[in-house]
């Protein structure tokens, strides 16, 4: 018994990964050339659920156990309760840690940034003929169904929207996801078209002076109504817009040699990964390939 109380222990007191959403379809990270010039444009979905800045966190691993006994069950059992309170604990100190800088950042409209942001990127393109745009805050399956259903043509696109802190409040990151779809036949209202594209983008701005206390963090963000976090996510829409028409160019050969053994890589933010290229303007501003996608780093200047 003592032995089983032990191993319990130790597997509730082992880190935890953060908790995945559930896995998108997958679908090219390079947009084939056939796809690319279709008469008739493409009507653009610009979706952005949040009314207020995400928070999100890290936390333990719960090991699993390979009993397949009562016994074994019931460990499973309080592991994964044990994992459920720990994340909903940590969800509330960062979300009353995050509130100050949330009352802060009412009156500033994301909204209006991720439209014109959008509307930037897309028309750098030559050959994209963006159509329409319509901007919603259900960005559910169902709502993007309709959407691509009502549409007038071929193709679609819909430009989801996230902005966020890091779990240690260093970061304010804004990431978009690009996906194109053809326009499913009329009589398949229900049914969804495969993507003919998926890219995600993320734009990481962190501050200078970074300390270890959440709350200090928070605070240099918060101060002089928000100044800093306000510098925070125009830059990082503002980069977001230059990685999209970025991100539509790449070609297959582009990712193979990203991801090619012999490349260089780069660290930033806690973010490592092949080296892309680094500013001009600054050299310790990097930009990165992840499996997910392009990842910008900038330091704030000033913060």
């Amino acid at each position: 018994m003592r032995a089983l109380t032990s191993l319990l222990l130790a597997a509730i007191l082992a880190p935890l990964p953060a908790i995945a959403a559930p896995k998108a379809p997958d679908a090219p990270a390079t947009l084939a050339e056939p796809y690319r010039r279709v008469d008739g444009g493409r009507a653009v979905q610009i979706g952005l659920a949040q009314t207020q800045i995400e928070t999100s966190i890290e936390i333990g691993r719960v090991a699993a156990s390979t009993g397949g006994d009562l016994i074994g069950a019931l460990i499973v059992s309080g592991m994964d309760d044990k994992r459920e309170r720990l994340a909903d604990s940590a969800t509330e100190r960062a979300n009353a840690a995050a509130a100050p800088l949330r009352d802060t950042l009412r009156g500033f409209d994301v909204d209006a940034l991720a439209l014109s942001t959008t509307r930037a990127a897309l028309a750098q393109p030559d050959w994209f003929r963006p159509e329409t745009f319509a901007a919603t805050k259900d960005v559910s399956p169902a709502s993007r169904s309709a959407f691509a259903f009502a549409a007038t043509t071929p193709q679609v696109v819909f430009v989801t929207y996230r902005y966020t802190l890091s779990p240690d409040f260093t970061q304010i990151r804004v990431i978009a996801e690009i996906a194109l779809e053809a326009k499913p036949p009329a009589k398949r209202r229900n049914i969804v078209s495969p993507p003919l594209y998926r890219q995600t983008v993320s734009s990481i701005v962190q501050l200078g002076k970074r300390s270890y206390d959440h709350h200090e963090n928070v605070a240099r963000w918060n101060a002089d109504d928000g100044k800093l976090a306000k510098a925070a996510l125009a830059a990082g829409f503002g980069e977001v817009e230059r990685l999209i028409p970025y991100a539509l160019a790449l070609t297959p050969a582009d990712i193979k040699a990203f991801t090619a053994k012999d490349r260089e890589k780069g660290f930033g933010a806690g973010f490592y990964g092949p080296l892309i290229r680094r500013d001009d303007a600054d050299h310790a501003n990097l930009l990165l390939w992840a499996k997910d996608g392009l990842i910008h780093i900038r330091t704030l200047p000033g913060s």
